[in-house]
């Protein structure tokens, strides 16, 4: 008899976190005031927002690509940053996604501001500086004092990626030191 109310009990339980699971799920996945409460505490991205639904799903793919130059070496190759690593729990677990997602924002912002300012006045924009520093961090312990870097953004279209790819943006070189 005991067994079978703690039997019982567990699966009640169960049965209660997963009905509120996927009830908050389902709110999280309009974007409002209830969503943005729900991220605010949702510490472990336990709560999943799926966006293949979206207007235009897959449409395009875009490449975070940077490189270096040395005086002595000349230009070094262009490296990419692999914005969405796949994992064996990827399905399951991608807490790599919201890092996607934030420098694909910076990508549209940085579209739009390059519409609005020039060159010059370009750099100094928010979008522009953090991309950069991503690019330096990067490259890391292999710039030295006399080096430049710079970054590029690409776009390719499809969920494959088979394209032509497009530069969408390209920096200039910026020195190290």
């Amino acid at each position: 008899m005991t067994i079978d109310v703690a039997t019982s009990i567990l699966g009640i339980t169960g049965l209660v976190v997963f009905a509120v699971w996927f009830l908050l799920t389902v709110v999280f996945q309009q974007r409002n005031e209830l969503s943005r409460l729900i991220s605010r505490f949702d510490r472990f991205s336990l709560i999943p927002r799926w966006s293949f639904f979206s207007p235009d799903p897959g449409a395009s793919n875009y490449h975070f690509i940077y490189r270096s130059r040395d005086d002595k070496t000349g230009m070094g190759p262009w490296l990419e940053l692999n914005l969405s690593p796949r994992g064996i729990l990827y399905p399951l677990w991608n807490p790599r996604k919201r890092y996607r997602e934030g420098m694909i924002e910076l990508f549209q912002l940085l579209a739009l501001s390059s519409a609005q300012y020039s060159a010059e006045r370009l750099q100094f924009t928010a979008p522009y500086i953090i991309l950069l520093d991503v690019a330096r961090q990067r490259l890391g312990d292999s710039l030295s004092t006399q080096s430049a870097y710079q970054f590029a953004v690409v776009e390719t279209r499809g969920s494959s990626g088979a394209s032509v790819p497009c530069v969408r943006f390209y920096s200039l070189a910026h020195p190290v030191a």
